[in-house]
Protein backbone atom coordinates (compact mmCIF):
# COMPACT_ATOMS: atom_id res chain seq x y z
CA UNK A 1 0.00 0.00 0.00
CA UNK A 2 1.46 3.64 -0.76
CA UNK A 3 -0.27 6.99 1.15
CA UNK A 4 0.01 10.08 -0.18
CA UNK A 5 3.23 11.91 0.99
CA UNK A 6 1.35 15.21 1.21
CA UNK A 7 -1.60 17.48 -0.01
CA UNK A 8 -1.89 17.84 -3.38
CA UNK A 9 -4.38 19.17 -6.21
CA UNK A 10 -5.12 19.34 -9.72
CA UNK A 11 -7.94 21.45 -11.98
CA UNK A 12 -9.65 21.34 -14.94
CA UNK A 13 -12.31 23.19 -16.78
CA UNK A 14 -15.43 21.07 -18.52
CA UNK A 15 -18.22 23.37 -20.22
CA UNK A 16 -17.97 26.25 -17.93
CA UNK A 17 -17.87 23.78 -14.78
CA UNK A 18 -14.08 24.13 -12.51
CA UNK A 19 -13.50 20.50 -11.23
CA UNK A 20 -10.44 20.68 -8.39
CA UNK A 21 -9.34 17.26 -7.24
CA UNK A 22 -7.65 17.50 -3.53
CA UNK A 23 -5.91 14.58 -1.77
CA UNK A 24 -4.02 14.84 1.54
CA UNK A 25 -2.96 12.41 3.87
CA UNK A 26 -5.46 11.24 6.41
CA UNK A 27 -3.86 10.23 9.70
CA UNK A 28 -6.91 8.95 11.48
CA UNK A 29 -10.41 7.32 9.92
CA UNK A 30 -11.93 9.76 12.36
CA UNK A 31 -10.19 13.17 10.89
CA UNK A 32 -12.35 12.59 7.33
CA UNK A 33 -14.44 15.68 8.67
CA UNK A 34 -11.82 17.93 9.33
CA UNK A 35 -10.06 16.89 6.32
CA UNK A 36 -13.03 17.98 4.37
CA UNK A 37 -13.50 20.85 5.96
CA UNK A 38 -9.97 21.99 5.17
CA UNK A 39 -11.59 21.57 1.22
CA UNK A 40 -14.43 23.82 1.84
CA UNK A 41 -12.26 26.54 3.70
CA UNK A 42 -10.05 26.45 0.79
CA UNK A 43 -12.32 26.49 -1.91
CA UNK A 44 -15.63 27.88 -0.53
CA UNK A 45 -19.41 27.94 -1.89
CA UNK A 46 -18.61 25.31 -4.48
CA UNK A 47 -21.54 23.71 -5.78
CA UNK A 48 -20.74 19.57 -4.78
CA UNK A 49 -17.77 18.18 -2.73
CA UNK A 50 -18.03 14.68 -3.08
CA UNK A 51 -14.95 12.72 -1.58
CA UNK A 52 -14.05 8.81 -1.11
CA UNK A 53 -10.99 8.60 2.01
CA UNK A 54 -9.33 5.03 3.30
CA UNK A 55 -8.17 4.24 6.42
CA UNK A 56 -7.95 0.01 6.55
CA UNK A 57 -10.05 -1.38 7.50
CA UNK A 58 -12.15 1.61 6.97
CA UNK A 59 -14.07 3.47 3.89
CA UNK A 60 -16.05 5.91 3.18
CA UNK A 61 -17.60 7.66 0.42
CA UNK A 62 -20.19 10.73 -0.18
CA UNK A 63 -21.58 11.77 -3.30
CA UNK A 64 -22.28 15.12 -1.74
CA UNK A 65 -25.47 15.98 -3.56
CA UNK A 66 -24.37 14.03 -7.09
CA UNK A 67 -26.72 11.53 -8.56
CA UNK A 68 -26.40 8.39 -6.51
CA UNK A 69 -23.16 6.28 -6.78
CA UNK A 70 -21.79 8.59 -9.56
CA UNK A 71 -19.05 9.59 -7.85
CA UNK A 72 -18.00 9.30 -4.09
CA UNK A 73 -18.07 5.20 -5.14
CA UNK A 74 -16.21 6.00 -8.58
CA UNK A 75 -13.58 7.43 -6.37
CA UNK A 76 -13.54 5.04 -3.83
CA UNK A 77 -12.84 2.47 -6.19
CA UNK A 78 -10.23 4.37 -7.80
CA UNK A 79 -8.22 4.10 -4.90
CA UNK A 80 -9.00 0.21 -4.35
CA UNK A 81 -7.49 -0.04 -7.70
CA UNK A 82 -4.40 1.83 -7.09
CA UNK A 83 -3.80 0.26 -3.53
CA UNK A 84 -3.76 3.82 -1.86
CA UNK A 85 -4.16 4.15 2.19
CA UNK A 86 -4.58 6.87 4.30
CA UNK A 87 -6.31 9.41 2.23
CA UNK A 88 -8.42 11.51 1.89
CA UNK A 89 -9.63 12.62 -1.82
CA UNK A 90 -12.35 15.34 -3.10
CA UNK A 91 -13.59 16.73 -5.98
CA UNK A 92 -14.44 19.86 -5.58
CA UNK A 93 -17.20 21.31 -8.21
CA UNK A 94 -18.01 24.78 -9.57
CA UNK A 95 -20.99 24.27 -12.02
CA UNK A 96 -20.79 26.71 -14.82
CA UNK A 97 -24.30 26.11 -15.99
CA UNK A 98 -24.17 23.40 -18.21
CA UNK A 99 -25.44 19.77 -17.36
CA UNK A 100 -22.92 16.95 -18.33
CA UNK A 101 -25.41 13.98 -18.28
CA UNK A 102 -24.61 10.90 -15.73
CA UNK A 103 -21.68 8.95 -17.65
CA UNK A 104 -19.87 12.37 -18.62
CA UNK A 105 -20.75 13.69 -15.26
CA UNK A 106 -19.21 10.18 -13.38
CA UNK A 107 -16.50 10.07 -16.18
CA UNK A 108 -15.01 13.26 -15.51
CA UNK A 109 -14.96 12.94 -12.08
CA UNK A 110 -13.03 9.84 -12.06
CA UNK A 111 -10.37 11.19 -14.58
CA UNK A 112 -9.62 14.41 -12.85
CA UNK A 113 -9.12 12.10 -9.70
CA UNK A 114 -7.29 9.85 -11.91
CA UNK A 115 -4.95 12.15 -13.00
CA UNK A 116 -4.04 13.57 -9.85
CA UNK A 117 -2.90 9.88 -8.62
CA UNK A 118 -1.31 9.61 -11.48
CA UNK A 119 0.89 12.41 -11.39
CA UNK A 120 0.71 13.01 -7.46
CA UNK A 121 3.54 12.18 -4.99
CA UNK A 122 3.28 9.04 -2.23
CA UNK A 123 5.45 7.35 0.30
CA UNK A 124 5.52 4.14 2.24
CA UNK A 125 4.69 3.64 5.66
CA UNK A 126 7.96 1.93 6.98
CA UNK A 127 8.23 0.69 10.69
CA UNK A 128 12.08 1.50 12.09
CA UNK A 129 13.84 1.49 15.84
CA UNK A 130 15.44 4.42 17.49
CA UNK A 131 17.86 3.37 19.65
CA UNK A 132 19.65 5.56 22.12
CA UNK A 133 22.80 4.40 23.47
CA UNK A 134 25.74 5.42 24.81
CA UNK A 135 29.54 4.23 23.98
CA UNK A 136 32.87 5.21 24.29
CA UNK A 137 34.96 7.17 21.44
CA UNK A 138 36.52 4.63 19.85
CA UNK A 139 33.35 2.78 19.24
CA UNK A 140 32.09 5.84 18.27
CA UNK A 141 34.14 6.10 15.21
CA UNK A 142 34.02 2.26 14.55
CA UNK A 143 29.93 3.11 14.67
CA UNK A 144 30.38 5.82 11.63
CA UNK A 145 32.78 3.39 9.45
CA UNK A 146 30.05 0.42 10.22
CA UNK A 147 27.25 2.48 9.30
CA UNK A 148 28.25 4.49 6.79
CA UNK A 149 26.73 1.95 4.13
CA UNK A 150 23.57 1.25 5.32
CA UNK A 151 20.33 2.27 5.76
CA UNK A 152 21.01 3.34 9.81
CA UNK A 153 20.81 6.99 10.37
CA UNK A 154 22.98 8.51 13.51
CA UNK A 155 20.97 11.51 15.45
CA UNK A 156 21.13 14.16 18.25
CA UNK A 157 24.67 12.97 19.42
CA UNK A 158 25.61 14.78 22.63
CA UNK A 159 29.81 14.13 23.76
CA UNK A 160 30.60 13.88 27.08
CA UNK A 161 32.53 11.37 29.21
CA UNK A 162 30.93 9.14 26.44
CA UNK A 163 28.92 9.50 23.40
CA UNK A 164 25.43 9.17 23.34
CA UNK A 165 23.76 9.13 19.90
CA UNK A 166 20.04 8.05 18.63
CA UNK A 167 20.35 5.46 16.10
CA UNK A 168 17.33 5.29 13.81
CA UNK A 169 16.51 1.98 11.05
CA UNK A 170 15.11 -1.27 10.04
CA UNK A 171 14.95 -2.72 13.23
CA UNK A 172 16.59 -6.11 12.11
CA UNK A 173 19.87 -4.34 10.15
CA UNK A 174 20.09 -2.05 13.75
CA UNK A 175 20.10 -5.08 15.93
CA UNK A 176 23.24 -6.72 13.96
CA UNK A 177 24.64 -3.24 14.39
CA UNK A 178 24.52 -2.99 18.15
CA UNK A 179 25.83 -6.63 18.34
CA UNK A 180 28.96 -5.59 17.23
CA UNK A 181 28.84 -3.43 20.43
CA UNK A 182 28.45 -5.50 23.50
CA UNK A 183 29.99 -2.56 25.87
CA UNK A 184 27.17 0.18 24.58
CA UNK A 185 24.41 1.14 26.85
CA UNK A 186 20.93 1.32 25.75
CA UNK A 187 19.54 4.03 27.39
CA UNK A 188 15.88 3.87 25.57
CA UNK A 189 14.58 1.94 22.65
CA UNK A 190 10.94 2.67 20.64
CA UNK A 191 9.15 2.01 17.47
CA UNK A 192 7.85 4.20 14.75
CA UNK A 193 6.25 4.40 11.85
CA UNK A 194 7.94 7.27 8.98
CA UNK A 195 7.10 8.22 5.35
CA UNK A 196 9.24 7.22 3.02
CA UNK A 197 8.64 9.31 -0.30
CA UNK A 198 8.21 6.75 -3.37
CA UNK A 199 10.60 8.42 -6.94
CA UNK A 200 7.95 9.23 -9.69
CA UNK A 201 8.23 7.01 -12.23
Amino acid sequence: MKIPFEYQEKEIDVLGSRFIAVMMPLERFEEIDACLETVKDKYPKATHYPFAARYLPNEKASDDGEPSHSTGIPLLSLLQQKEIDHIFLCVVRYFGGTKLGLSRLTRTYREIAAHLLNEGTFAREISILMERISLSYSDFEYLKRKTKDLDVEIKDVEYDISVKLSLMGNAKILNSVLELFPNAQILNEKEMKIKRRIPND
